[in-house]
């Protein structure tokens, strides 16, 4: 059964991506370990990353988006469907691992890393990276 992150997140289907992020940031903080330290908002808290993993990748959410469809009409999801959502798990439950270590008050701001639906990923493959965005954003002013 696929999770259903649009109510997981209170939002509507149709929700752009600044209305994930501020439901995101929202849910985060009630449920991040720096707030909450029961073993039911540990889970809360990875299904929180793997829906803001998917939601904010349009093409995780074009593919998701079929697969709710299916479920909703009792159509079977495709076999190859279902091993990429189990795949997104997977990648997803990593990267919660990483977001519990990090500061709720970083985890919040952070999204100004977000590029391409690849949320941190550009902030831990390197400082070179890190050091490219940083020019960038002086450059703007």
């Amino acid at each position: 059964m696929i999770t259903n992150y649009y109510t997981l997140l209170n939002i509507d289907q149709s929700a752009d991506l600044e209305t994930i992020k501020k439901a995101f940031r929202k849910e985060i903080a009630i449920y991040h370990p720096d707030n909450n330290a029961s073993p039911e908002a540990r889970e809360k808290f990875e299904q929180l990353v793997e829906a803001f993993d998917i939601l904010s990748n349009e093409d995780k959410r074009r593919e998701y988006d079929q697969m709710l469809k299916h479920q909703a009409t009792n159509k079977p999801v495709v076999i190859e469907q279902k091993q990429q959502y189990e795949d997104w798990q997977k990648e997803a439950k990593k990267k919660s691992k990483t977001y519990e270590g990090i500061g709720l008050e970083e985890l919040l701001l952070i999204d100004i890393f977000v590029l391409n639906g690849d949320f941190l990923d550009g902030l831990f493959s390197g400082a070179d990276d890190i050091l490219d965005g940083i020019g960038d954003i002086f450059d703007f002013f």
